[in-house]
Formats: structure tokens, C-alpha cells, sequence
């Protein structure tokens, strides 16, 4: 089996960039990926790197208007067992209904009953549908980095970030979750070290309250060899006490 050592120097250069651009240290799943995997994710990375303020512009007019028509939010959440994340070295073929299990069971061994924010560890990967939708794997999974250059102290919310499904799912809950979970949903695969001297008064409440700790629940979660304990239908009647009727999706 081949693994990242596998790969020729110039190689391992290149997906060392590709893929610490989108948040992910390579060196730390050097055991775990084939050279098959590195070989295919690569290009994806490499594209999602490479946004610029005109793709995600096109990308923002793409998705204004719905693309599954009007449908229950729990339908798009059951969707994720057929969601593998292209980007993802650890969970390699695990599904994303695997890794959104995983992580609202580490927030429940931490003690987390409350149920917006359960309800945003539910949701928080639930705009990778855009994956069976036939987007590019480039605008759907990674991390996201900000686009130029801003002035400090201006506010997540006056920044372009790289584009993918973080962006794609505050756009359809927006105003329909409480502004602490909508900001989860859109910032929560943003790269700290790269944007954290941009934050406003709001956007530091919320991540020292919320994004430190839905980091660890998030990523650390993440196994390929960990069977959730619960099912998805644990957690319809949450998903479905928030969103009783179907919206634009």
C-alpha cells in the first residue's frame, strides 16, 4: 500500500501546499492514505486554493436560487450517507451521516444538551450535498482561507472567504437559526491563523465561546474506525422541531 512517503519529493512539496492551504497538515495522516488518495484529492485543493473574488462571486449568483427545490431539512441531513468527502484523509470513505454522527457524540460525551447547539453540530457539514448535486469537489469540501487583503478588526462578515459548503449552507439558514449557529454554519472550516486578527466584537464572542470547543468536536472526532453508537433517526425530532416545513433548499 502506498502512503504520503510513497510520494516523490516534488510531489509531497506540492500536496503539502494544496493541502495546508484547505487546513489539513499532511504529515499528521501519513499512515493513514493511500498514494491513490493523495493522487486524486490533490487537483481538487489545488483548485479550491486557487479561488478568486470573481469564482466566488459566480459561485454566490449560482446557488441564490434553490437547487433541490423546496424540500424538509431532514432530507438533506439523511443525504449525507452518500457524501464522502474528497479532502478528508482520515475519514477517507466514511460518509459525511459517519463524521456528523461522530461529532454531535463527542458533544454529548462533553456534556452538551443544548439543543442549538447540537442542532449545529447536526447541520454544520449539511451543504456538502452540493456534492450529489454535480458541483466540483473543489467548491464543496476544505478550509477556508480569507481572498486579499482587509483591515483588521472589520468583521468576518465584511471579509470574502474562499467558497464551499460552509458558505452554501448559511445561505439557506440564515435567519431560520439563532445568529450563533448560522455563524458556526458559515465560519466553521475558516483557517484561524489566517483571519483571526479580522474578527469583530461578535465574531470573537463567538469563537471563544463556540468555535474552540466545535473545532475539537469537529475534527477531532474524526475516525475511520470509530462506529457511532447512535443513527441519524436519533436526531429527526430535533432537526424537525426546528424546521417543521420544508424550505428553499
Amino acid at each position: 500500500m502506498g502512503s504520503w512517503r510513497a510520494l516523490n519529493e516534488s510531489a509531497r512539496r506540492a500536496a503539502g501546499r494544496a493541502f495546508r492551504a484547505v487546513g489539513y497538515d499532511v504529515r499528521r495522516y501519513d499512515r493513514l492514505p493511500t498514494r491513490r488518495f493523495w493522487a486524486d484529492a490533490m487537483p481538487y485543493a489545488q483548485r479550491h486554493e486557487a479561488q478568486t473574488l470573481d469564482t466566488v462571486k459566480e459561485l454566490q449568483e449560482r446557488y441564490r436560487a434553490p437547487v433541490f427545490g423546496d424540500v424538509t431539512v431532514w432530507s438533506r441531513v439523511e443525504l449525507l450517507a452518500q457524501v464522502i468527502d474528497r479532502f478528508d484523509p482520515i475519514l477517507m470513505n466514511a460518509s459525511q451521516a459517519v463524521h456528523t454522527l461522530q461529532t454531535v457524540e463527542a458533544m454529548r460525551a462533553d456534556g452538551v444538551h443544548d439543543d442549538e447547539l447540537l442542532l449545529a453540530g447536526i447541520l454544520h457539514d449539511v451543504g456538502k450535498v452540493l456534492d450529489v448535486a454535480g458541483e466540483d469537489p473543489a467548491n464543496v469540501f476544505g478550509r477556508n482561507e480569507p481572498i486579499g487583503e482587509y483591515d483588521a478588526g472589520c468583521g468576518f462578515d465584511h471579509v470574502v472567504f474562499q467558497w464551499n459548503h460552509d458558505e452554501f449552507a448559511y445561505s439557506r439558514f440564515v435567519g431560520r437559526v439563532p445568529d450563533h449557529v448560522a455563524w458556526l454554519l458559515r465560519y466553521h472550516s475558516a483557517v484561524p491563523k489566517t483571519c483571526l486578527h479580522l474578527m469583530d466584537d461578535r465574531d470573537r464572542e463567538y469563537y471563544d465561546r463556540y468555535w474552540t470547543d466545535f473545532y475539537r468536536w469537529d475534527l477531532r472526532s474524526k475516525s475511520v474506525s470509530s462506529v457511532p453508537r447512535t443513527r441519524l433517526r436519533d436526531y429527526r425530532g430535533l432537526v424537525q422541531a426546528a424546521f417543521p416545513e420544508p424550505i428553499p433548499f
